[in-house]
């Protein structure tokens, strides 16, 4: 269950940093929570770089997924 309800949350969490109409700061906070999940967030986070159309929102995820795979030990405040 614990899965499902994870999955649930990334795809949320995704869709809000993609919706254009939503605030930039906003968009922005949704790609930091995704690092909660570490690994499991890799595939949002590959499609949030390829789906959004602001340059620091595509950076932001790339940095992300370059870290995850790097391993290293993220902090929500970056």
């Amino acid at each position: 269950i614990m899965e499902q309800q994870e999955k649930i949350a990334i795809d949320v969490i995704k869709n809000i940093a993609i919706d254009s109409s939503r605030v930039l700061a906003e968009r922005q906070r949704a790609i930091d929570a995704l690092t909660l999940f570490r690994e499991a967030a890799l595939p949002a986070l590959k499609d949030i770089e390829k789906k959004v159309d602001v340059n620091v929102l595509k950076e932001r995820a790339r940095l992300y997924i370059q870290r995850i795979k790097e391993g290293a030990v993220l902090s929500m405040n970056l």
